[in-house]
């Protein structure tokens, strides 16, 4: 889930009231494994929750401007996410996705809530009601939004520390040998490693359906035989620690930006102006 909340008013309108059901992906909440799965740059991240409730803050803040334009439109409800912040990290790790999902991502209840909800509000009226909605949104969520909540250090260097992991650190390439092994041996292609397997051209194909639930499950089943989910995570741990050791100031200027952004968008929705 991104946080996109000013595009979402210019894409209510046009939105179809169903889709066809192949198209929709399947509804799986994460696992307590999936759950379980941390990092310490997590910390200095916004949370499934957070984006939650920024954007229902700034919902709630377009709906206000909204009305004092003469328009009158439903605030989105309060839904309870689950915080799995690295779920399809190093891919598929759970043997219910790969089963129902193969290597489509799938949603939350929580996230097919919202959208039944938003869906069921309807679209708007005229495109004068659209620009007005879209204005509001843009000034909610600038209000609501910190500068500096947002870390371009932060993501530069986890970006750069699951490369290195990747690529670099002996432990972590020992084990996706041993995944590769597994794989082969179970009959599947010669992948350098999950992330390749996800993107695989042939699973654009919904022919290759079986092809595709065989081969996640097959990766699922390979992760757990080499510890392979453990063995990167502890790679990176290492290394994001470090991280935030050497980067300690700017890591708690984002500590900072994200507190206050939590506190504003908690006193909106609590009926603060």
């Amino acid at each position: 889930m991104t946080l996109a909340l000013a595009s979402s008013a210019a894409c209510a309108a046009s939105a179809p009231a169903t889709a066809p059901a192949a198209s929709r992906p399947p509804v799986i909440d994460p696992s307590a494994e999936a759950r379980a799965l941390r990092l310490p740059f997590d910390a200095y991240k916004r949370s499934e929750t957070d984006i939650e409730r920024v954007e229902r803050a700034a919902d709630v803040l377009a709906g206000r401007c909204l009305q004092q334009k003469g328009y009158d439109r439903p605030a989105l409800p309060a839904v309870a996410m689950i915080d799995a912040p690295n779920r399809r990290r190093y891919g598929v790790i759970e043997p219910l996705v790969a089963q129902r999902a193969g290597y489509r991502a799938p949603i939350t209840a929580a996230e097919g809530e919202r959208d039944r909800a938003d869906r069921a509000r309807g679209g708007y009226r005229n495109a004068a009601e659209r620009a007005a909605a879209h204005t509001c949104l843009q000034d909610g969520t600038g209000r609501v939004y910190v500068h500096g909540a947002d870390s371009p250090l932060l993501a530069r260097l986890e970006r750069e520390i699951f490369e290195q992991t990747r690529t670099t650190d002996l432990d972590v390439r020992a084990a996706l040998g041993r995944w590769r092994s597994c794989m082969r041996a179970r009959g599947q292609k010669e992948y350098a490693d999950p992330l390749a397997a996800a993107a695989d051209d042939r699973w654009a194909d919904r022919d290759a359906e079986k092809a595709e639930t065989a081969a996640a499950v097959a990766d699922v089943t390979c992760k757990r035989e080499t510890d392979l989910v453990e063995i990167w995570r502890r790679a990176e741990e290492k290394l994001q620690t470090a991280a935030l050791t050497m980067h300690s100031a700017d890591f708690g200027q984002v500590r900072q930006a994200l507190e206050k952004e939590r506190a504003e968008a908690a006193r909106v929705v609590q009926g603060g102006a």
